[in-house]
């Protein structure tokens, strides 16, 4: 599999902040998830953000701001070196290593080519599909911290997404901490302390893992539905 890495132009990079946006106020703010990892670290993007639904007149001034005043693609290219010379090599090793072997256990194809994209925000998105993305958000990223562990998350993200994830209606908590575990058992990442009192718990073992996870989802997933089912039975 090819790694690519490549930075967001700044309609693009505009485009994913509204979209953003409307994510956040729609579905992420309920999950825990605070706005500024999504936009540039600027107090006017962050206005931008708190306003939950902004007039057309004010999207665009937030965007003359953004692509007059902010946008610099040097902003994106902090870690180039880093990333380039270190974290993919690492994560090539990881993917053929460790994720390749599970992935063949759960009958899931590894893309031919990956795309990691840099645009401003902090931490990562991914976008799966035919050509993949892992969408990199750089700003106030430590400048000796490594990513490898969050690319490796993000790309377990999109094997399962739409094969797994999707196919058996899981939602954002459980999805979260699947793949957690998963990196866990793989790479030793550490998860990620508001998903870890989870319902997956009792499913998602190493031994679920390293055999047929789909089963082991639809199991999970058919008694979580059972249990939600009762708790909205009326009493009698």
């Amino acid at each position: 599999m090819q790694i690519n890495l490549k930075h967001m132009g700044a309609d693009s990079c505009w485009k994913t902040i509204v979209d953003m946006h409307s994510d956040y106020h729609q579905n992420l703010k309920h999950h825990k998830y605070t706005y500024n990892q999504f936009v540039p670290n600027d107090k006017r993007m962050h206005e931008f953000m708190e306003i939950e639904t902004p007039t057309a007149q004010q999207v665009k001034h937030y965007r003359d701001i953004f692509l007059n005043e902010i946008y610099n693609e040097s902003d994106l290219k902090k870690l180039d070196n880093t990333i380039v010379n270190s974290v993919i090599p690492k994560m090539q090793m990881a993917i053929d290593g460790k994720i390749k072997p599970l992935a063949n256990k759960w009958g899931i194809k590894l893309p031919e080519q990956l795309d990691i994209v840099c645009a401003y925000g902090r931490g990562g998105s991914y976008y799966p599909g035919e050509k993949p993305v892992i969408l990199f958000r750089v700003s106030d990223f430590p400048a000796d911290g490594s990513p490898y562990g969050m690319f490796v998350h993000e790309f377990v993200h999109i094997l399962i997404e739409e094969p797994i994830i999707i196919k058996h209606n899981v939602p954002q908590d459980l999805k979260e901490r699947i793949v957690d575990l998963i990196c866990l058992e793989t790479i030793g990442r550490p998860v990620q302390e508001w998903c870890k009192d989870s319902f997956a718990n009792t499913y998602i073992t190493p031994e679920a893992i390293h055999g047929d996870l789909e089963s082991v989802v639809k199991k999970m997933m058919a008694d979580y539905n059972t249990i939600k089912q009762q708790q909205n039975m009326p009493n009698r």
